[in-house]
Parts: structure tokens; C-alpha cells; sequence
């Protein structure tokens, strides 16, 4: 079995083009396409599935946070606050995953 070089999936001898990531397989494709493409990397991919949940965390964290916070305001600041938080929670959460990655050996 044969698998496309850029994407890892396994593919038929007689294909010429992968059908996930469309990677030129033949020979002939290959020279028409104008050589190999690269590997697809993905953000934090070196890091085990636990480390992804950082987001999830801070994110969710943010929010308990923020409505704590705005729990005795006025009803604008309790709409507006805490879906703040949590987008703001979320990003941070992504700041740290993108450092774990780097300390990974990965960016």
C-alpha cells in the first residue's frame, strides 16, 4: 500500500492525484504539477491531544471569572463582560498553547 507523501493517507497505486490534499502521485503528474508539494503542518500538531484543552480551560475559567465579577452591575455590563472574557480567556489560552509548541521544538 502506498501512502501520499504529503498527507500520510494511504492511496491507490493507479491514482494520480491524491484525493485529499491533491498531491501529484505519478511521475508524469508530478512533472506537470511542477514538482512535489510540501507537507501541511498544523498549529501545536507536535503536542499531545491533553495540551489543546488549555484553550478550553482558560476560556471557561475567564468566564466564571467575569461573571463574578459583574454579577451585582447593570445588565449591560452582565451581557457584554462575560462573552468578553471568554473570547479574551480563549486567546490566552492559544498564547500558551503556540508557547508550549515552541518549548516542544515545534515553532
Amino acid at each position: 500500500m502506498q501512502l501520499c507523501p504529503a498527507c500520510g493517507i494511504g492511496v491507490d497505486p493507479e491514482w494520480d492525484i491524491c484525493p485529499k490534499c491533491s498531491q501529484a502521485l505519478s511521475e508524469e503528474a508530478i512533472a506537470q504539477a511542477g514538482g512535489p508539494k510540501p507537507p501541511q503542518q498544523n498549529f501545536a500538531s507536535s503536542l499531545a491531544w491533553y495540551y489543546h484543552l488549555i484553550p478550553f480551560f482558560t476560556s471557561i475559567s475567564a468566564v466564571i471569572f467575569a461573571d463574578s465579577l459583574v454579577e451585582s452591575s447593570g445588565p449591560l455590563a452582565r451581557t457584554l463582560i462575560p462573552p468578553i472574557c471568554f473570547i479574551a480567556g480563549g486567546f490566552v489560552g492559544l498564547l500558551i498553547l503556540n508557547e508550549f509548541a515552541k518549548i516542544n521544538g515545534e515553532g
